[in-house]
């Protein structure tokens, strides 16, 4: 895995190192065969298609009581050559099944598909920028641009208001911007590409510009219509102010009698049923047109979207509902 270097290539990459990292280099290692990701750690340095990459640390994973979990496979690294901080995503090739209702879908790692995407996406602000390079046994790394800011998970789920001031505060703007962001998705399937993550915490809301950006695009499945049906996921999150589920809403006083037992197997969400999607029973003054999006992902339904441009369009008419000076609280 690792090599020796001449002594001149060694005074470059120690100066190098020493000028951007307090890294001790003393014992300076180059891995130019990354398959084993799991024996490269801090300190080492990545050889891909002659550039000098310098592991600072890994990404941890970002979700649901999660963030203590590293992920080997994703290094924090310092480009040596420009001097600029990156993330270095190393080739894993994780297999597994998901469902939606009686569906099991294959989904596993494609570095390669992820590659082609940041080269379709070059310069579009809706998505994270890179590009792969690969090292000397084959493999195809990516190197990702850092966006500085939080996840539209985190900022929505920190949010100290009811739902109420949230839907008729900052809600429409921010569906506004989720409605670009998921726009830019039908770019990808027009090439015949996927995203294949789409999850609330792969829209980062970037710090300096307030653009939300998809991130992480490694993911792919034998359903093409994966991507259609995980925008129900973020269209539910954003709409209830976190996914409210089943289970939240029955033990909370926050809802009456009423709205509990009124609630059925049908307003499940199909991806994941134990999360309510049918929302405008616990928020009435939910727009129809916006309840009815939210209904094509439910459980069972009859009706269907074939395109994220339709999804986009419903969602333009509502903003357009919901801007008109009608007040639709009781």
């Amino acid at each position: 895995m690792g090599k020796v270097l001449g002594e001149k290539s060694r005074d470059w990459l120690c100066r190098r190192a020493a000028e951007f990292s307090s890294i001790p280099v003393e014992d300076l290692k180059v891995v130019s065969d990354t398959t084993e990701f799991m024996n490269i750690h801090r300190g080492h340095i990545l050889e891909l298609d002659g550039r000098h990459f310098l592991v600072t640390g890994y990404i941890y994973e970002a979700r649901f009581g999660l963030s203590d979990e590293p992920k080997y496979w994703v290094k924090k690294a310092i480009d040596l050559e420009a001097g600029s901080q990156q993330i270095v995503k190393l080739s894993h090739r994780e297999e597994f099944h998901m469902r939606i209702g009686r569906l099991r879908i294959r989904c596993y790692r494609n570095p390669h598909k992820e590659a082609q995407v940041l080269e379709l996406v070059r310069g579009n602000p809706n998505f994270m920028q890179g590009y792969s390079l690969f090292d000397g046994r084959g493999n195809e790394v990516r190197v990702v641009d850092i966006i500085r800011g939080k996840s539209i998970y985190d900022v929505i789920l920190n949010m100290n208001t009811t739902h109420e001031e949230y839907f008729y505060g900052p809600f429409p703007g921010i569906l506004r911007k989720v409605a670009g962001c998921i726009a830019s998705l039908q770019f990808l399937h027009d090439h015949n590409l996927c995203h294949g993550d789409i999850r609330n915490d792969h829209i980062l809301i970037e710090q300096d510009t307030g653009l939300y950006r998809w991130i992480d695009f490694d993911l792919t499945q034998d359903f093409s219509d994966l991507d259609i049906w995980s925008v129900g996921n973020i269209l539910q999150f954003c709409v209830g102010m976190g996914m409210k589920t089943f289970r939240e809403v029955l033990q909370s006083d926050d809802y009456p009698a009423s709205v509990k037992n009124d609630l059925c197997a049908d307003d499940a969400s199909a991806f994941y049923e134990h999360r309510i999607m049918n929302l405008q029973k616990l928020f009435p003054y939910i727009p129809d047109s916006l309840n009815d999006i939210l209904l094509h992902f439910a459980v069972n339904t009859n009706r269907f979207y074939t395109s994220i441009s339709q999804i986009v369009s419903d969602i333009d008419a509502t903003l357009e509902e919901m801007s008109s000076p009608t007040d639709t609280r009781p």
